[in-house]
């Protein structure tokens, strides 16, 4: 089975010690694997091992193993006696190129620190532009997920109203198609318009959502305490519990799309590499629903003592964790790891000598 591109946190601890071999800094890794997706591995790879120099590589790499070569997406130039080299250390948290071993219990070893090669400093960094490619691609995608998942819960609200949508409301449609139709054209100005537009959609839409949600909560009569009374209640008029449980469902829809319209709105930032107002979308979003009292809708848990995740357990905190998880996607790849076996290693190095 064909693997994906896959990005991850790789957290090697760091042993700067003296007399210790260094160890890479921790960072957003683009792992590629040979059997990832839509990728020429072999030519990724040759291009990686250009820009380092594998003079000394070839003793150290054993047929049978499984390695890791690992090159930072973004190096500097460091002269340190007369050899270019990008280091790491705890003063300049600069990085640097290693080859890793891995070990049988998945654990990574760096057999040997990597030298940049003095023609790709010269002549620039393909990995670089590698990771910017992956990097956009990347948003691309999770632009395109963000507005699948607003699609379905827009209907599922759609569907409570019976068709009788708010024209406000309606505007998260014409947001959603207006970034998904700017996905598809390329990068520039025009490109940049159209975010924007789709962008003042989404925002009017999504505040209407919130005042929708505040709305319902305000008028949702609390349930008693008592479960005698709740009882009374149930008997002088029939589907009274059914009628809240209902009422309070419908208020976690509109709260769901409530989130992924913020999502979405901090991704069509992120996608123009404007993080920081993506972050202040977040915030805002978070003061916007910290302005509405839920206590009386809580009281369905007097009803329902099971429910755990509902909305209004934790309503700013739900937004808290995906901004956490939207600062973490829009990071940029700090480093290119390819996962490589001995055998081949071996084989793009004699290939890379037998060019030069």
């Amino acid at each position: 089975m064909e693997k994906q591109l896959s990005l991850k946190q790789e957290k090697v601890p760091a042993q700067n010690t003296p007399g210790s071999r260094p160890v890479p800094a921790d960072g957003k890794s683009l792992i590629i694997a040979p059997d990832s997706k839509n990728v020429d591995y072999t030519m990724l790879l040759s291009q990686a091992l250009q820009c380092v120099n594998t003079a000394e590589i070839l003793s150290k790499v054993e047929v049978g193993t499984q390695y890791v070569v690992q090159i930072p997406a973004e190096f500097r130039q460091a002269y340190e006696s007369g050899e270019m080299f990008v280091m790491e250390n705890m003063k300049t948290g600069q990085k640097w190129p290693s080859l890793m071993e891995i070990a049988a219990n998945g654990r990574k070893q760096v057999v040997t620190p990597l030298p940049i090669a003095e023609q790709a400093v010269v002549q620039g960094n393909p990995i670089q532009e590698l990771a910017n490619s992956q990097y956009n691609l990347l948003m691309q995608r999770q632009m395109t997920h963000l507005t699948n998942v607003v699609e379905n819960a827009y209907r599922v609200v759609k569907d409570i109203q019976q068709g009788q949508m708010d024209d406000r409301i309606g505007l998260l449609e014409a947001g959603k198609n207006g970034l998904l139709l700017a996905m598809s054209m390329p990068e520039g100005d025009e490109r940049m318009r159209q975010i924007d537009s789709s962008r003042q959609n989404l925002l009017v839409a999504q505040a209407q959502i919130a005042k929708s949600l505040e709305r319902r909560a305000t008028e949702f009569e609390a349930l008693p305490k008592s479960a005698s009374v709740r009882f009374i209640r149930e008997l002088s008029h029939s589907g009274y519990l059914a009628e809240k449980s209902r009422n309070v469902q419908i208020m976690q829809d509109y709260y769901d799309l409530y989130l992924q319209a913020t999502k979405l709105l901090a991704a069509s930032y992120t996608v123009c590499g404007n993080n920081e107002t993506a972050e202040l979308t977040f915030r805002l979003s978070e003061s916007m629903i910290q302005d509405i009292d839920f206590s009386k809708v809580k009281t369905i848990q007097y009803l329902h003592k099971g429910l755990k995740d509902m909305f209004y357990n934790d309503p700013t905190g739900y937004i808290t964790a995906e901004q956490e998880i939207s600062r973490e996607n829009a990071k940029k790849f700090d480093y290119i790891s390819f996962e490589v076996s001995g055998e081949k290693l071996l084989e793009a190095l004699r290939n890379g000598e037998e060019t030069v």
